[in-house]
């Protein structure tokens, strides 16, 4: 397809539309019937409604019907006016709009005189007439009042029915989950645009953080919402900044936390281990108010946070006599000697298989040692505590500490041009900077790999609404964001060469640094990473919205271009692992707790590893054009339907000089002259005639909408509805965009069978590097190595979701809802780098059993130069993979993940009057999927179990409660200014979260790596393990263990991928915040604040380990969640 004409079409729309300009709609309406007391329409009133804060007056007139709509009315309270003549005046004083939402209030005129004013008290309840959309609304006094943890307003998002996962920090994190869709699928819009962006491993991160003192409103769209929302199947948080009004209002706050009040975890009290010292003080204001009396306003904003994290850091470092080769020592956690056994002594055993010998008295000869290995262990601080006491493991102790600032702020401006246009303009501005202080000595600070840490976001937001007349407006928003990150690894510069590698090792990678060495068991040395990504969102809307009769229509162009600039490195002097496997017998295929050892297998300079040449340097961009039309249609006073539809399209990607390719399973491949059968290979784009876009569009996505809301009763509503939505595409413009021929990875072939030594650590890359080939090699680039490729034809994600659900007041202010909530989400990514290896054995050739490893003749020998396949002879199960002619096959964002979702969703909500406000929900969900990471690569429906992410219980309350004591209150009204100073202005507020734990998956030793198998269950005997009783005294068995083996050799293992029955522990956590507020003087008050985190201390337990060779297999040893945590904050409001 021609994709010039594609643009120009989108242009051709927009001018068609008469605007340029992004975002969604972040305004109300009201809509209505003007009738008099005998149900009559009352044609020809005259309706308006009034702003409280800003003044601002809408008006309309009500057709032949009776019938009135106000657009684009600003989140806020009004007060409504309806006159006739003939009819006395109506006036309803309160209505609270929310964003987004679509009101209804009809007006009831009286016959009378004009003069005469009937005034109404607002219905407060929240009962929704009029949209069937699944959304919670958190308003300014949940947003300002309840406790959170350095002020993250996204942490809020934990309130909604359906979330599970984590808000992450607070920065730049998207990893939640709402209603069963996997994580980073949620859309987030920051006064209508979007505010999110994709990282480079296919993720999504958050580019704007309003202060929580400058956000005017926030609701957060679960399922059901209208057809202008979409590239999203996991909801929507929609967040608007305040808008200035004729009176100016500020907050100036600090908030300072340190550790002196914090409680310690479990496991450091138990181990005797001080609080690490913590300090943090967070602080800033927000002013707002007009330039010009009801014409503009603004919006000023800044907060600043320097945080200093101290922290105690416990490591397993190599004995003395471990440095030397001694292992007479070294012993398991079963109190029996690990016998390190002589990998290069491995031969076939005359009885079957293959069988090597252990080293006398467990020591390796010096002569048999590496050099390098030798010089890397020296950088290794010594013990300086005591171990465990078999072990010997966490023998290191050190203090450290980590400096965390941010800074940033933000400018709103609204302008009414006159009674038909308005327009707003927003920017925000934020950095963030992190840096860790070393633990280890400064002549070994080198080697310990740190990385220091710096983000700049910003994003800008113009808007402009033009009312035609009062049936019909365009609205419209222009947005641009830029996230950058910059990532500094403290080693950079350091040269290999130092270590005793070869010198060609100092340049290779482009960015020297210390080499990475990860010895199994023991903490490892070094970090290759270096950063500088740009990611950047140029996005579009326009809309118009347009009343006839009893339907509001709206239709409108969705449109945006996505850019990232990636350039990274990793692996630029080598990542080097040493397993157990190499030092591990007599049969080295079979796994054992008493044999082989990490930093053995490191001494004598056998591993696994590679070095990557310029591991990613891209420039991609990809646009998204969408096409909406929605009808809002009010059949009746009681039934409202919402129907929709939307036309999602997410254009394949580009890459600026077509460093790019995909993986054709199918394409010829001249090594099948060499050896029958082979196929498959990269292709480029952009050469011999393939397009410049890395997969082939899809244009398949139509997303209808449909949904109703009926009134039952004036205090019942019914809910229901069902959607198609589309989620962001992988095709779109990701940091991994497929870079092998502009990438090199060079694989350390340490050896050709997976037993056997080959080429040792000393000499790691004996035939050297060659500079990247580009697209000159073609479907023959990367054989003999792993190779990444995006896959041609690659669906854009969907969800078909549906829900029912019955809305009831209770009280004038109190609402409950029960819901049934369904999603079955499609085709969404199953991997992103990894989790599925194209060239794995076929499982049925594991029946070969150790002939796999049998040495055969090498058919590729002389053609493929570079790795393993470079040696005269191979193993048998390598020509038995798919492509033989690679070593591994990862397929890029690989869609195919399935996910089912069912909940019963029970909301309680009250809203403030009275001093009180009350929010609960409880959720019974099962939530069920086929994971990402699969036992076999060619069956990943074989694992579709529960999902790791399956929450069955959750219930969440959040509540504000002013003590009714003090002037104007129940209690002491007429108190004196002192005593209302003691007694008056206090209130509790809080967060109380129970929630059920995640299932556990138990994995076994993965011992057919080598085949490219990416996990290995382990096996079962089908009992249920869990185990009851009190948590404490079950943390050294958490689960019956003893139902769990590690499969035999060459076989799979027989579990599931995820336990129902045996799950990680729940969470009881409550926040609470003590506030304390003084009216100083006319305008100004003052509050004082303390906030307690898991007030209760109540421990949330860390999974067990759940690998079943481990010898802390079944053990707890982590606390999942954190300790008490008190600050105190104080604000000035005026």
């Amino acid at each position: 397809m021609n994709f010039k004409w594609l643009q120009y079409a989108g242009l051709a729309v927009l001018l068609m539309l008469c605007h340029a300009a992004f975002g969604q709609d972040t305004g109300a309406s009201l809509l209505g019937v003007v009738h008099d007391g005998g149900g009559a329409a009352i044609g020809g009133a005259t309706v308006e409604a009034a702003n409280t804060a800003t003044g601002a007056h809408t008006a309309a007139t009500a057709n032949g019907k009776g019938e009135y709509s106000l657009l684009n009315l600003q989140p806020g309270t009004y007060t409504l006016t309806v006159s006739s003549p003939g009819f006395s005046r109506y006036e309803q004083k309160g209505i609270r709009l929310d964003l987004n939402q679509h009101a209804s209030q009809d007006a009831v005129l009286n016959v009378g005189q004009v003069q005469q004013t009937v005034s109404v008290d607002a219905d407060v309840s929240g009962l929704d007439t009029v949209s069937s959309q699944v959304s919670d609304e958190v308003n300014g006094t949940s947003l300002r009042r309840l406790p959170l943890n350095a002020r993250n307003p996204y942490q809020l998002v934990t309130l909604v029915p359906g979330f599970a996962g984590s808000t992450g920090d607070d920065y730049n994190s998207n990893s939640f989950s709402i209603n069963g869709t996997r994580q980073g699928y949620t859309d987030v819009l920051v006064d209508g645009s979007p505010a999110g962006f994709p990282t480079v491993n296919g993720n999504s991160g958050i580019g704007v953080f309003p202060s929580i003192d400058a956000i005017g409103e926030y609701r957060v769209l679960a399922q059901n919402y209208a057809a202008e929302y979409g590239r999203t199947a996991g909801g929507i948080v929609n967040v608007v900044f305040k808008s200035g009004a004729n009176q100016f209002h500020g907050t100036l706050f600090e908030f300072i936390r340190n550790s002196d009040l914090d409680a310690n975890d479990y496991f450091s009290n138990l181990n005797k281990k001080p609080l690490p010292s913590f300090r943090r003080n967070q602080f800033g204001g927000v002013l707002t108010g007009p330039i010009l009396r009801d014409r503009t306003f603004f919006l000023l904003s800044t907060e600043l946070l320097r945080q200093n994290a101290f922290q105690s850091v416990t490591a397993t470092v190599p004995t003395v006599a471990q440095r030397s080769g001694d292992f007479s020592e070294t012993f398991g956690a079963n109190g029996k000697l690990i016998t390190i056994y002589n990998p290069f002594t491995t031969r076939a055993n005359p009885s079957g298989g293959y069988i090597r010998d252990a080293f006398a008295g467990n020591i390796i000869p010096t002569n048999l040692m590496s050099g390098v290995a030798s010089k890397a262990i020296a950088y290794y601080p010594l013990p300086n505590v005591t171990g465990n006491a078999i072990t010997n493991a966490n023998n290191y102790f050190a203090n450290g500490s980590t400096i965390t600032q941010t800074t940033a702020w933000d400018v709103r401006i609204d302008h009414v041009l006159n009674q038909k246009q308005k327009i707003f303009g927003r920017y925000s501005n934020r950095y963030y900077g992190s840096a860790p202080n070393p633990l280890f000595p400064a002549a070994d600070a080198v080697a310990e790999g740190l990385i220091n840490g710096e983000d700049y976001a910003r994003g800008f937001t113009f808007g402009h609404t033009l009312t035609l007349n009062e049936k019909a407006l365009i609205d419209t928003r222009l947005g641009f964001s830029r996230t950058l990150y910059n990532y500094a690894n403290t080693s950079l510069g350091f040269q290999a060469s130092t270590l005793g590698l070869p010198d060609t090792l100092d340049q290779a990678g482009g960015t020297p640094t210390f080499p990475v060495f990860s010895p199994a068991g023991y903490t490892g040395l070094g970090n290759n990473g270096n950063r500088h990504n740009a990611f950047m969102t140029y996005s579009l809307l326009s809309s118009l919205t347009y009343v006839r009769g009893a339907h509001t229509f709206k239709i409108g162009f969705d449109g945006r271009l996505i850019r990232v600039n990636d350039h990274e490195s990793a692996d630029a002097s080598g990542n080097f692992s040493f397993g157990t496997n190499f030092t591990q017998g007599p049969d080295p295929n079979t796994a054992s707790a008493n044999t082989g050892s990490g930093i053995a297998s490191m001494l004598l300079g056998i591993g696994t590893g590679d070095l990557i040449q310029a591991y990613k340097n891209d420039a991609s961009q990809s646009y998204y054009l969408a096409e909406f039309l929605q009808d809002d249609w009010r059949i009746t006073h009681k039934l409202t339907l919402n129907l929709g539809v939307r036309y999602d399209l997410d254009t394949p990607r580009t890459e600026r000089y077509n460093r790019t390719n995909f993986f054709d399973p199918n394409v010829a491949s001249p090594l099948s002259n060499q050896f029958a059968g082979t196929r498959g290979g990269l292709v480029f784009v952009g050469v011999n005639g393939q397009s410049r876009h890395q997969y082939n569009m899809d244009t398949n996505n139509v997303a209808p909408r449909f949904g109703f809301a009926y009134a039952a009763t004036p205090t019942t509503v019914v809910h229901g509805g069902a959607a198609i939505v589309y989620g962001p595409s992988a095709q779109a413009a990701a940091g991994t965009v497929g870079p092998y021929g502009f990438r090199v990875q060079n694989t350390w072939v340490s050896s050709l069978d997976g037993i056997t030594p080959y080429n040792t650590l000393d000499n790691p890359f004996p035939t050297g590097f060659q500079a990247p080939p580009g697209a000159a090699a073609g479907v023959l680039t990367g054989v003999g190595g792993q190779i990444e490729g995006a896959i041609r034809n690659t669906p854009t994600p969907y969800a078909e979701q549906w829900d029912l659900d019955v809305q009831q007041t209770i009280t004038r202010d109190t609402t409950f809802e029960l819901a049934y909530v369904a999603n079955r989400a499609r085709k969404q990514q199953q991997s992103r780098e990894g989790g599925i290896d194209f060239d794995q054995l076929p499982v049925a050739d594991l029946a070969l059993g150790s002939h796999l490893n049998d040495s055969i003749a090498n058919p590729f020998f002389v053609t493929i130069t570079t790795g393993s396949l470079a040696a005269a002879t191979t193993s048998r199960g390598q020509l038995l993979k798919q492509f033989p002619q690679y070593s591994s096959v990862l397929p890029l964002f690989l869609a195919g993940g399935n996910t089912q979702y069912d909940a019963l969703q029970l909301r309680l909500n009250k809203r403030f009057n009275q001093g009180l406000q009350v929010q609960a929900s409880y959720v019974w969900a099962r939530n069920f999927d086929n994971g990402t990471t699969h036992q076999d690569s060619f069956n990943p429906m074989a694992d579709f179990a529960v999902s790791s992410q399956d929450v069955r219980n959750r219930f969440v309350a959040s509540y504000i409660y002013e003590l009714p004591v003090g002037r104007g209150h129940a209690f002491g009204s007429h108190m004196s200014y002192w005593e209302d100073f003691i007694a008056g202005g206090w209130q509790v507020n809080g967060i109380t979260t129970l929630q059920g734990g995640t299932p556990l998956q138990i994995s076994a030793s993965n011992t057919l790596s080598s085949l490219n198998f990416q996990t290995l269950y382990a096996n079962t005997n089908f009992q249920n393990a869990s185990l009851s009783g009190d948590i404490h005294k079950r943390l050294n068995k958490y689960f019956n263990t003893a139902d769990f083996s590690q499969p035999a050799v060459f076989t799979l293992g027989n579990g599931p991928a995820y336990y129902n029955n045996l799950r990680a522990p729940g969470l009881d956590s409550t926040d609470l915040s003590l506030f304390k507020e003084v009216q100083a003087i006319e305008r100004l008050r003052v509050q004082f604040r303390a906030e307690m985190f898991n007030a209760f201390n109540h421990v949330q337990f860390g999974s067990p380990d759940t690998k079943v060779t481990d010898a802390s297999f079944g053990q707890i040893t982590s606390q999942a969640n954190s300790p008490r945590q008190i600050q105190f904050g104080l604000k000035l409001l005026f």
